[in-house]
């Protein structure tokens, strides 16, 4: 199906007078579209095949893996697009309209099931050499649309507890070695900030990342974002509030720096610069946590657990343009993205952690100081990140929300939060 160009931007939420004066003009080709996938093609085949990323970082690995490519189809041209990660789906959206998106493309979480519902996405159910077995299957959860495959997962994260050695120590707290408990981390964050708390230096670096910090904290007390098949928010019930009044009492109690705080000293900052001694995060930290002026005070353990435990597994998908007029090539191509062969290359460059599992290894090795073992333990039990037909949406709301609820509304806020995005839900 093409998507109308209402569809599109109402649910992506241009719907202002900028956006949608920029797209004036900008229409959806009509032309039937064949959604088979159709033969790939051979090593002898020339093509030319469109690979749109966004992230500069990673822009060499990627290079790498096309030279790699290169050898198996040396006849077949990849060309790569580095857009900015700030800019990447407002451009992704404007390509989807005017029927431009390049042939194969990143996606993650919260745009993919608005992109596979409106029948943009390449069905991958055919794809020769790709086996979801080779992949966590929270992730193929994640990247699959009513059942249907739609992305090869490429890499992956989940939520570790960063600590600073040095300052527990200073603070007679010992380092984590397993899973604290909520009240073990509130207590070592007290004791930290009390100890420490006139150098300037926090106990925990607090904050209100959904991903890394509110999603884990409502799964550890048994809650989920998402309730009733997608269709209503979590955010109203007594253990998502459970979640809330936890971080809520540390900020009111000056354990944990409050929202003010955080906005002109984000919590990643304040760890990285020495100045709080526990950081929950993800693995994607490593690669800026290892030029950390305390590189060698720096430890991970494994996420804290409420009554249960919590965690969330999200990376990024690559997807085929559904409409691509170079399917062979392209499928050629997508397929050794998600094989071993590009995820060793991916793993060793240390560019992100390979969803391809057992190539894993060269990657912990990339700082073997971080242990990050960990994070790829946790890929078993974690769950897959939230997200629905239009989570830009209500991921705004969650903006605009979790400040006011983590200052001290935290029933009333929960609540209203709760209330909005169940018209968002709605609306899907």
């Amino acid at each position: 199906m093409v998507p109308t160009r209402r569809s599109l931007l109402g649910l992506a939420g241009l719907t202002g007078v900028a956006g949608l004066g920029a797209l004036t003009g900008c229409s959806s080709s009509e032309a039937q579209v064949d959604p088979e996938l159709g033969p790939m093609a051979t090593p002898e085949d020339s093509g030319t095949v469109t690979y749109q990323i966004w992230d500069k970082a990673q822009e060499p690995a990627m290079l790498e893996i096309v030279d790699a490519f290169n050898q198996h189809y040396p006849n077949i041209t990849v060309s790569v697009n580095t857009t900015a990660n700030a800019s990447f789906f407002e451009m992704l959206r404007i390509q989807a309209i005017g029927d431009e998106l390049p042939d194969v493309f990143w996606i993650n979480g919260p745009n993919f099931e608005l992109y596979a519902s409106e029948g943009m996405l390449q069905d991958l159910s055919g794809l020769e050499g790709f086996d979801p077995a080779h992949y966590p299957s929270n992730l193929n959860e994640l990247y699959s649309y009513q059942g249907v495959p739609y992305a090869v997962p490429k890499d992956f994260d989940t939520i570790a507890l960063w600590y600073n050695r040095e300052l527990l120590h200073r603070a007679g707290v010992d380092e984590p070695t397993e899973s604290w408990s909520w009240q073990e981390y509130r207590d070592a964050s007290e004791m930290v900030t009390r100890a420490l708390g006139s150098e300037q230096i926090w106990g925990n670096s607090a904050g209100i990342w959904p991903q890394a910090y509110i999603y884990p904290l409502v799964m550890q007390a048994g809650g989920q974002i998402l309730l009733e098949d997608k269709t209503k928010s979590g955010y109203d019930t007594p253990e998502a509030i459970e979640a809330f009044s936890f971080l809520e009492g540390m900020v009111a109690d000056g354990i944990a720096p409050d929202v003010r705080y955080t906005t002109e000293n984000p919590p990643a900052d304040l760890f990285n610069s020495g100045r709080a001694a526990l950081h929950q995060s993800g693995n994607w930290e490593a690669a800026v946590f290892k030029d950390s002026p305390v590189f060698e005070q720096l430890g991970v353990a494994p996420l804290m657990h409420g009554r249960t435990e919590g965690n969330v597994i999200h990376g990024i998908g690559q997807a085929m343009n559904v409409r691509s007029r170079n399917k062979p090539a392209a499928s050629a191509f997508l397929a050794f993205l998600g094989s071993e062969e590009a995820n060793l290359i991916q793993a060793a460059a240390g560019a992100a952690n390979p969803a391809f599992i057992g190539t894993n290894d060269a990657y912990v090795e990339s700082i073997p100081e971080f242990s990050l073992d960990i994070f790829i333990d946790a890929a078993e039990t974690a769950n897959p990140y939230p997200a629905s037909k239009n989570t830009e949406a209500w991921l705004r709301l969650e903006e605009l929300f979790f400040p006011k609820i983590v200052m001290g509304e935290v029933e009333s806020g929960a609540e209203e939060l709760a209330a909005r995005m169940n018209e968002v839900l709605a609306d899907e």
